[in-house]
């Protein structure tokens, strides 16, 4: 087994540990809503929602540093073409 599966199976684990001793509802007030949910969800779909934005922006990133590399040769081939 590669080392990044027994990484990720690791994690796993720890985050189901989490959320079965995290089952009991607590009570959430937002302005004027109002509902109970699990102590988990509540605190794993933020990380979640985290997570995603988090590589979300880090893909745009790595594209427009992509582009900006290819920007210049195509400048250098229109030059010399």
């Amino acid at each position: 087994m590669s080392g990044s599966l027994i990484t990720l199976m690791v994690v796993v684990i720890i985050i189901l540990i989490y959320v079965v001793t995290n089952i009991q509802p607590v009570e959430v007030r937002f302005l004027f809503w109002e509902t109970r949910i699990s102590k988990a969800l509540l605190t794993l779909v933020p990380l979640m929602a985290g997570i995603l934005l988090g590589f979300i922006i880090a893909q745009i990133d790595q594209f427009k540093k992509k582009r900006k590399r290819k920007a210049p040769q195509k400048q250098e081939e229109k030059k010399g073409g």
